[in-house]
């Protein structure tokens, strides 16, 4: 007659390894349901575009994909072509003292109509708003240039150049609908066609200087999944950019 003993520490252990495999295939179908509502989310967003961007969006001809390591994500296009899932990290920073006073993180993957969120933020931050606003062509939507000057906000941004093979029917008719514009808009056209407003303007470019910086630091590529949990880093480094910035401006004040 033979016996066996089964130690309590081996049953405990397959134990673990079994709720272990458990909560992974939990997570897996979790991912799989998220990626599956993101898909539908892209899908209509491609259809709504579809309908005002119809060129642009057949020239494209790509399918929408959903990532599962992070469903919240979205397919990005890099500076090297390569497609990886990714967040648009948006900064607001003073262009004197490389202060960052906005941080916003989402999923889009242009800036188009940001300008209002990120402003908002700021308002919200330091309860007030700043006299400038220095962005990137279409950070800022013809409705944003007039809801941020109603609000005391003067933009400073490119103006779309015009297709210089237009034929004389469509100047005439973008000169007549240029003619109803807004006064904010009419504005904003005048005053980005001077040499002063284009010295102000070039002032934006020091933001790349702090890009580059918190790149330097790991910003580029993000540990965690979940935009939340995006957000929390960003906030981090953000925090930590504007601790070394002030000690700096302490040490060495203007």
């Amino acid at each position: 007659m033979t016996s066996c003993v089964v130690r309590r520490d081996a049953v405990a252990s397959e134990g673990r390894r079994r709720a272990a495999q458990e909560r992974g295939a939990e997570e897996v179908a979790r991912r799989a349901g998220e990626a599956s509502r993101t898909l539908e989310k892209l899908r209509a967003e491609q259809a709504k575009r579809a309908k005002t961007h119809k060129k642009e969006e057949e020239a494209k001809k790509t399918e929408v994909k959903a990532s599962l390591s992070d469903p919240e994500a979205r397919m990005m296009r890099f500076a090297d072509g390569a497609v990886r899932a990714a967040y648009n990290i948006q900064l607001a920073v003073t262009p004197d003292t490389g202060i960052i006073v906005a941080a916003k993180t989402t999923d889009r993957r242009n800036d188009m109509g940001l300008a209002v969120p990120v402003m908002e933020q700021i308002k919200d931050r330091l309860k007030i708003l700043p006299q400038r606003l220095l962005a990137d062509t279409h950070y800022a939507t013809k409705d944003d240039i007039v809801d941020l000057a109603a609000q005391g906000v003067t933009v400073y941004m490119p103006v779309p150049a015009d297709k210089p093979d237009a034929k004389p029917e469509s100047q005439r008719k973008r000169a007549q609908q240029r003619s109803r514009e807004p006064e904010p808009i009419k504005a904003w056209r005048e005053r980005m066609d001077q040499d002063e407003s284009k010295a102000i303007y070039r002032r934006r470019g020091r933001i790349e200087t702090v890009n580059g910086i918190l790149k330097g630091r790991g910003f580029g590529i993000m540990r965690v999944r979940s935009i939340a949990k995006v957000t929390a880093v960003v906030l981090m480094q953000a925090l930590a950019h504007n601790l070394w910035r002030a000690h700096c401006l302490r040490a060495n004040p203007a």
